[in-house]
């Protein structure tokens, strides 16, 4: 039978990205399996593979490695259809199989051997047309997160079906999906969020946890911090003193999300997921382990276990830092400050005060919502690519 591969990486790309085309090409019918194929990167947690199992549409998960020594492609059509990673390994993997190459992009690079591109926005399409790409070379399609939010009800609907008094506030903190994330993650955000709970009664806190996330990791960080929690094969809330609870919320945290009056987050795909749900957003990056931080290219080669290279990583990530005008996605795709966005050397104390500026200016959070209107966020984009990849089996 003929397959489509689909290759990504990193947690965010396989739930935000791979999830919505694995469902859209299943309901299309396409006469071919979907493979997601997981690709080598500094950003995974190691629970791809598993939560992709569970992705409809998708029929098999298989490392990359382990594909190019046993893929063959004679006697079937195939297609390798690239959402997230290197693009090297799309064109090595179409190469070996001889097949078509789709790649998700923003960037027109591999012109010679893609097939076709899908593009998020009219940004990407003016830097195409600049590149002299034809024009049925490439197909605007809209911005896939957007795509990987299901419909939800509205703020007091979303509270009623979490248990939560429509008169008390929640506010939740989004701890990361990736490894250097979380793994300390959640016990900042967790004495964060502790402080906000002495200082505003009614108060409701979640934390909604990926679905890549590592249990043991997680468990870990909270018992390294002498963060007390309750749970057997996984930690259901965090306790501190008195009644004081924050709830891990899994499998529905969309209606978590969409039922705070607030959402706190790290840089990443679920920025653009928070927007989509119209909740206003605060996004701070603590750098205070700045050489944990993954980096792309020669610089994430560097073993930290080499004398003064940990000092050297650290000031290599902050000069990173200097450089980018903003890191939260709805800021750069906007291109001005839509959400607040602090970075650098923090205690949970500093996110908890810039929570309670927020919390206490109503003003503020209706402007950082309104100001979503400025985001270029179209839907639908899982459904077009879809589309064109049925197009390329029917041919």
């Amino acid at each position: 039978m003929s397959k489509i591969y689909i290759l990504s990486n990193s947690p965010g790309e396989v739930s935000g990205w791979v999830k919505p085309v694995a469902e859209a090409i299943r309901k299309e019918r396409v006469a071919a399996s979907v493979v997601l194929v997981t690709l080598p990167c500094q950003y995974a947690s190691g629970k791809e593979a598993e939560y992709g199992c569970s992705i409809e549409g998708v029929e098999e998960v298989i490392d990359f490695r382990r594909l190019l020594r046993t893929a063959s492609g004679a006697g079937r059509k195939n297609l390798v259809l690239q959402l997230g990673g290197d693009p090297f390994f799309g064109a090595l993997l179409s190469t070996k199989l001889k097949c078509g190459w789709m790649i998700y992009t923003s960037r027109p690079k591999w012109g010679v051997r893609v097939s076709h591109y899908f593009i998020p926005d009219a940004a990407a399409e003016v830097r195409f047309k600049k590149h002299g790409i034809s024009a049925d070379r490439y197909t605007r399609v809209g911005n896939l997160i957007a795509d990987s939010v299901p419909e939800c009800g509205s703020m007091p609907e979303m509270k009623a079906k979490l248990g939560i008094p429509e008169r008390e506030d929640v506010i939740s903190f989004l701890p990361g999906s990736r490894p250097f994330e979380y793994k300390d993650g959640f016990a900042f955000f967790g004495m964060a969020a502790r402080e906000i709970l002495l200082r505003f009664r009614g108060c409701n806190i979640f934390m909604p946890v990926a679905p890549t996330v590592d249990e043991r990791l997680l468990k870990e960080g909270l018992d390294r911090a002498n963060v007390a929690w309750r749970g057997s094969g996984r930690v259901e809330e965090m306790l501190f003193e008195g009644d004081r609870r924050v709830r891990l919320i899994r499998g529905n945290t969309f209606e978590a999300i969409k039922a705070s009056k607030l959402a706190v987050s790290l840089p990443g795909t679920n920025n653009l997921q928070i927007v989509s749900l119209g909740v206003p957003l605060l996004m701070v990056a603590p750098l205070n382990e700045a050489e944990n931080i993954p980096l792309d290219g020669l610089a994430g080669m560097i073993p930290l276990s080499l004398p003064g290279a940990r000092r050297f990583k650290k000031k290599l990530v902050l000069w990173y830092s200097g450089r980018e005008k903003y890191v939260s996605l709805p800021n750069r795709l906007a291109g001005k400050m839509i959400v607040p966005e602090h970075r650098g050397i923090m205690t949970p104390l500093t996110v908890a005060d810039l929570v309670a500026d927020l919390l206490r200016s109503p003003e503020e959070l209706r402007r950082i919502v309104e100001g979503y209107s400025e985001i270029p966020f179209e839907r639908g984009a899982s459904a077009k690519i879809a589309l064109k990849v049925a197009e390329y089996f029917r041919r």
